[in-house]
């Protein structure tokens, strides 16, 4: 499935999870993040002002699916 930002944002709230704890195009501490670098998107994990790389996607939708795949799991594991 091919996800908008703000369907994400919609199955998150459906599963609990905090916005607190992603952000979409700025860096938010202590928190998933997604933001466009040039033509390729990062996902990263925020933490005291460093970016922990974990996942590259060339499109929009991929990096929607991946950010939702590492909050899923971070959220499974709490």
């Amino acid at each position: 499935m091919s996800w908008t930002q703000h369907q994400l944002i919609e199955f998150f709230n459906r599963k609990n999870i905090n916005p607190e704890s992603y952000s979409f195009y700025k860096d938010k501490d202590e928190a998933y993040c997604l933001d466009k670098l040039g033509d390729e998107w990062l996902i990263y994990y925020s933490e005291r002002g460093r970016k922990n790389e974990l996942g590259w996607a060339k499109s929009e939708a991929q990096a929607l699916n991946i950010l939702k795949l590492f909050l899923l799991e971070a959220h499974s594991a709490l």
